[in-house]
């Protein structure tokens, strides 16, 4: 007997569809670029987990402040380039059916 039926069932978080309800915990990776911009191993690492068949994954520390990182290779959200760099990763963790959240 499963002791957790739903597990790999979609579910939904408010208007948000998943293929399942694996959760990532953050994680903090350290693998950004010394800018704090998603680097390939950031993709790569990322990407594996969502191939693997996690559901949703959340990043670990992500800033709005490039000048002051919480940690190196901390990625961030606060220049323009970081939209095309955090967009090729959301598109490698999409291709795999899974969803990323900061």
């Amino acid at each position: 007997m499963n002791a957790f039926p739903h597990l790999l069932r979609p579910g939904r978080i408010g208007s948000m569809s998943l293929c399942n309800r694996l959760v990532m915990s953050p994680m903090e990776t350290m693998h950004g670029t010394p800018d704090g911009l998603p680097s390939q191993r950031t993709r790569d690492y990322f990407g594996a987990r969502a191939k693997g068949g996690v559901g949703l994954i959340t990043l670990g520390a992500t800033g709005i402040d490039p000048k002051h990182p919480e940690t190196p290779g901390c990625l961030h959200l606060g220049t323009d380039d970081s939209v095309e760099a955090h967009r090729a990763l959301v598109d490698v963790v999409h291709e795999h059916g899974a969803k990323i959240q900061p």
